[in-house]
């Protein structure tokens, strides 16, 4: 699954996009979700990644591999000793863990922006949508081409 975060400093808006693959690289459904809050890059990232761990749940896609380009928030996630604050971030990064924690085969890892171009565009189209959309074994057609992209830099 790769996920992204985009955010709009104007509106203080976050777009969250998510795509969900087997392991052939087959899209297994996607989702574009925004926001309406002035977060941190930060702690859109970690929602991104928190609400990428609930659209696979409902969707029941787990477990997965989730793949980040917030390689700060992925170390944060994966750190052993790091101690998470009460902060925003550190919040939402305990519960990822505890998400993580109960799902047998889940892991978080970072990728670079160059693997993670189908995700970045859902988040970007998701700013300009008023409403959050979801699709099963499909893409919107604005990041359709990013799809065979983001596979072919992995390989």
């Amino acid at each position: 699954m790769n996920i992204d975060a985009a955010l709009d400093a104007e509106s203080g808006r976050v777009g969250v996009g998510i795509i969900i693959r087997n392991h052939l690289g087959e899209v297994m459904a996607s989702s574009a979700q925004s926001v309406d809050a002035g977060y941190s890059p930060q702690v859109a990232e970690a929602l991104a990644i928190f609400r990428g761990l609930i659209f696979a749940r409902d969707s029941g896609l787990l477990p997965c591999s989730v793949e980040s380009d917030a390689q700060v928030i992925v170390n944060l996630i994966n750190s052993d000793d790091t101690p998470l604050s009460l902060s925003e971030v550190g919040l939402i990064v305990s519960d990822i863990n505890r998400f993580v924690g109960s799902v047998r085969g889940c892991s978080i890892s970072f990728v670079p922006r160059t693997a993670n171009q189908a995700a970045h565009g859902l988040a970007k189209f998701s700013l300009s949508a008023n409403f959050d959309s979801f699709w099963m074994e499909e893409v919107p057609p604005c990041v359709a081409s990013h799809v065979q992209e983001d596979c072919l830099v992995l390989m």
